[in-house]
């Protein structure tokens, strides 16, 4: 029998709160394993299988590296969901209670650390950053539930203009790191390099691929490109056309990039519905967030350029500042695609490349494993939440955790953690597990009969 106690404490087993499919703990935990498992081995055979062909990695690699790779990061991800309920049920016989602050915190940061430490050291910093970035977003959405502050309109698109401003600002004067600096040129292009950063000068090129060649072939096509090309250059730009072609080729090529990567990823979507409703590929293939995404990314890129190109055409002299104000106005072309996701990441990323530039200017000190730390204090506060207000979590890793537990955290009795907290079981009020009654003799008439 589960007996409420004093205020932010409840004494419940872990059988009635936690693994409430069965009443064993070992068996709570091999079943999580197994499930974690299961699920890992579908999500990492697919990212390194795919991150692989997109990096255009040798044949040794798929031979010799990927398995291992694989299997690495399967470990982790499956010791981070078993740990988690083990320790769960492992803190409830230590201390008898359930309290507030340490209900799953404690047991998620143990579960955490030990999974974090068993992965690549490439990988750490990237899982830190993403989870730091749920954890901000997580926060974010539990003081908004709360009232205690006002959303701010257009918050993502203020905080990613002002993170794509002082990266382009170092970008302009060569000083990121090389990942970085490629990802950027990629998006902006090398041309706003400085020119000592360049390893060669830029040289007229009328084939980049494939599809631009056969669009090359159509006459239409290259009037409208001979025009472009034929307009004004200033001195200072780098670029091989004129302006205005300099902008719009860039707009044109990073458009139909988001609408190929997005139009990817809906139409892997709809694969599993292809059977069912055909037409589930031709909405995929059409979608908005396609044309969102292009937008985003073709508005950036061209914005970017544009700025850069006006301002040493109107001061006839070129300097690294126009980065500031060309990252930050590019920025807000994710108004048509907002994203708090990309927007945090790109903070965070920010921070980390600050906070390193502060290491070697020796402003900052260096803090040994501080991914690690970031990782686990992040992970155990997103199960926290997870555990007690899944409602405030993003909605897309809410329904990763289902996916990547076989829906076992849904199966929580948050009824009994209301005490705790008065909306636990927001997402789920009507939710009652079918317990076995030779372990318990809980039932709902005596939790509401409590409350």
């Amino acid at each position: 029998m589960a007996v409420f106690g004093k205020p932010k404490s409840v004494t419940c087993t872990c059988y009635e709160i936690g693994h409430t499919w069965t009443p064993s703990c070992l068996y709570a935990s091999v079943d999580v394993a197994f499930v974690v498992f299961k699920q890992a081995l579908k999500v990492y055979g697919t990212l390194y299988t795919v991150a692989g062909i997109l990096k255009k990695r040798d044949l040794k690699y798929f031979k010799e590296k990927i398995l291992k790779e694989i299997a690495q990061s399967v470990l982790f991800l499956t010791t981070n969901g078993t740990l988690f309920i083990s320790f769960f049920c492992i803190w409830r016989r230590f201390v008898s209670l359930f309290y507030y602050p340490t209900t799953s915190f404690v047991p998620a940061f143990l579960g955490s650390l030990t999974a974090i430490i068993l992965e690549r050291k490439s990988r750490r910093g990237l899982l830190a950053i993403y989870m730091a970035n749920v954890a901000t977003e997580t926060a974010y959405r539990m003081v908004l539930s709360r009232g205690w502050i006002k959303p701010v309109k257009h918050g993502e698109v203020l905080l990613f203009s002002v993170a794509s401003a002082i990266y382009l600002y170092f970008f302009r004067k060569g000083r990121l790191p090389d990942q970085t600096k490629s990802a950027l040129s990629f998006l902006v292009g090398k041309e706003e390099l400085p020119i000592t950063e360049k390893r060669e000068e830029p040289t007229p090129r009328r084939h980049g691929n494939r599809l631009l060649n056969q669009l090359t072939q159509n006459e239409t096509f290259q009037r409208i490109n001979t025009s472009l090309q034929s307009t004004p250059k200033h001195w200072l730009c780098q670029h091989s056309y004129g302006c205005v072609h300099y902008v719009v080729k860039s707009f044109v090529k990073m458009f139909g990039l988001g609408f190929l990567v997005q139009g990817g990823v809906k139409l892997l979507g709809a694969l599993p519905r292809m059977h069912k409703n055909p037409k589930a590929i031709l909405h995929a293939l059409i979608h908005q967030d396609n044309f969102r995404l292009g937008a985003f990314l073709g508005c950036f890129s061209a914005i970017f350029k544009t700025v850069n190109c006006l301002l040493r055409w109107l001061r006839n002299k070129d300097s690294e500042t126009y980065g500031l104000l060309g990252g930050f106005l590019a920025g807000w072309s994710m108004l048509w695609y907002k994203s708090s996701t990309i927007a945090l990441y790109t903070a965070y990323k920010l921070a980390e490349v600050l906070y390193f530039k502060g290491i070697t200017r020796g402003f900052l000190p260096y803090i040994r494993c501080a991914d690690i730390i970031i990782y686990s204090l992040s992970t155990a506060f997103v199960f926290h939440v997870a555990v007690l207000e899944p409602h405030n979590l993003r909605p897309a890793y809410w329904s990763f955790l289902l996916k990547v537990t076989g829906n076992r955290f849904s199966m929580m009795n948050r009824k009994l953690l209301e005490p705790l907290y008065k909306d636990a079981a927001k997402i789920a009020p009507d939710y009652w597990p079918d317990y076995d009654m030779r372990y318990t003799s809980l039932t709902r008439d005596t939790v509401l009969h409590k409350s």
